[in-house]
């Protein structure tokens, strides 16, 4: 039996590719991801081919392919995307509702956060969808972990 954070590579496509508007390197996401997150009008949209997520904060692109296809931009998700967003109430763990304010708060109520414990139990439980929920298509706990580390920012 798999974790949910294990994410099957389905095709043979390459593992990574530059996106078209800000040429970051970026790993691929399954199909799933972008049906779950997309918005309904923009589902359609999505070809038979691979995608990719894009991570980079300054880049409006979320997924793209690197053959000829449309891509889609932060204003065609559902959801905020972490890795673009810096606002405290966009999530940092799709799967158990952790935010970025909800990490600080619980920071400056303990000293520490218990996100990562809680959220590596529930993966161990095997109540995690990671591939659907986080726009990455993959597990959280890096985000998740990079929060604990840097703690609250000065000025917060």
């Amino acid at each position: 039996m798999s974790s949910c954070c294990e994410i099957p590579n389905q095709t043979n496509a390459p593992v990574n590719a530059d996106c078209p508007v800000c040429k970051k390197s970026s790993r691929k996401v399954q199909r799933k991801t972008l049906e779950h997150l997309l918005k309904t009008e923009k589902v359609k949209l999505i070809q038979n081919i691979q995608y990719y997520f894009c991570a980079k904060p300054t880049c409006e692109v979320v997924y793209f392919s690197n053959q000829t296809a449309p891509y889609f931009t932060i204003n065609d998700l559902k959801v905020k995307v972490f890795a673009k967003d810096k606002s405290d109430d966009v999530n940092v763990c799709y799967c158990f509702d952790w935010t970025r304010a909800r990490i600080k708060e619980e920071i400056i109520e303990t000293s520490k956060s218990t996100a990562s414990l809680q959220i590596a139990k529930e993966i161990k439980d095997g109540n995690c969808d990671c591939e659907i929920k986080n726009p990455k298509g993959e597990c959280c706990l890096g985000d998740v972990n990079s929060i604990n580390a840097k703690g609250i920012p000065s000025g917060q």
